[in-house]
């Protein structure tokens, strides 16, 4: 059931009478852009000790029926998130959570709304400087806070948040997702990369958080002084603990062409793989030799999402058309995973 903004709007502001005081007044409520669950912006103005003050804030909820699990279950995120701010990883601040369902019929996630935009390696706003040092400069601070993830202490700092997935767990784990892909082929070209992975599995994997959407269009950037700087990492709503490496191959698939049908390739000026590998072991301070089967993962992964979320779309069950144009690329993500296995 889509959620009406006049009924959240009251909902909001009843929320924020209570958190916020009296003379709270809650605007601008608006639906957020991106395939993951129910999100929406909001600004709330208030007094505080007799000053005023104001929040513009991002809600994430789950809808409404569904049972809260994986990246339905908001509330998995606030621990999270609370544990990459408190160790430097820049992330939006958690301002509320709970799962009092007097105000949303729902757990909710209230998180501080920043300023920028994401990096979309195909549609660049037009606001970023496309030129080959500029896009470097945006990967290269996207590796560099991709290393501070991996390097948290998850056994501390997240103990008992999530139980770890081995990769066999994690290939194993889009089974059902890949059988019900919107094409048959699509099914039988993603179970032969299947088959690969399972046969070539690394040994003694690093393990650790992953993010799961490791990409451009998850991070946020903000122009300071002339310079684009990452302001946050967004979108943590499949995050885990299993190989964290699937992170780096996934972003490394978004930037390969070979990845991708002819009319979705990426823009062209995206920095060499090899480089970003190469700043990635040196921020670790170790060799990742298994970087192709990671990227084969991450190929294997996102085609059985698209294989799921195009047949949603073609049955009604999901109106999302920017499927249709991934849809031509499930082939060559499949393709490209099986080369960089038998490579």
């Amino acid at each position: 059931m889509a959620v009406e903004i006049p009924v959240l709007t009251q909902q909001l502001q009843e929320f924020c009478l209570t958190h916020y005081g009296q003379e709270a007044v809650v605007s601008q409520v608006e639906a957020m852009p991106g395939h993951a669950g129910l999100s929406f912006g909001f600004t709330v103005v208030y007094q505080q000790d007799g000053q005023p003050g104001q929040e513009s804030l991002v809600m994430r909820i789950p809808p409404k029926g569904v049972r809260q699990s994986g990246n339905t279950d908001v509330l998995r995120q606030a621990p999270l998130l609370r544990t990459l701010k408190k160790n430097g990883v820049p992330v939006p601040t958690v301002r509320w959570a709970g799962d009092d369902l007097r105000w949303f019929e729902v757990p909710y996630l209230m998180v501080e709304r920043l300023s920028g935009r994401t990096f979309h390696v195909w549609e660049p706003d037009p606001s970023f400087e496309c030129s080959a040092q500029a896009i470097a400069s945006l990967y290269e601070q996207g590796v560099q806070a991709l290393v501070q993830v991996h390097q948290l202490d998850w056994k501390t700092g997240l103990a008992g948040w999530e139980e770890p997935r081995s990769l066999e767990q994690e290939i194993r784990f889009w089974d059902p997702i890949l059988a019900k892909a919107a094409e048959p082929e699509w099914t039988i070209w993603g179970e032969e990369v299947r088959e690969l992975l399972l046969t070539d599995q690394p040994t003694d994997p690093p393990m650790g958080l992953f993010h799961g959407d490791y990409q451009g269009t998850n991070l946020l950037f903000d122009k300071r002084s002339d310079d684009e700087k990452l302001v946050a990492l967004l979108d943590w709503e499949i995050s885990g603990i299993s190989g964290h490496l699937l992170d780096l191959g996934w972003l490394l698939v978004f930037i390969d062409p070979e990845s991708w049908d002819s009319e979705r390739r990426p823009i062209t000026l995206t920095p060499p793989i090899d480089d970003l590998v190469a700043l990635y072991e040196d921020g670790m301070q170790r060799t990742v030799p298994d970087i192709n089967w990671y990227r084969a993962l991450a190929g294997y992964r996102f085609g059985a999402i698209s294989c799921f979320n195009v047949m949603l779309h073609r049955r009604g069950k999901r109106h999302d058309p920017e499927w249709e144009l991934i849809a031509p690329s499930v082939k060559t993500l499949f393709g490209r995973a099986k080369e960089l296995l038998l490579s």
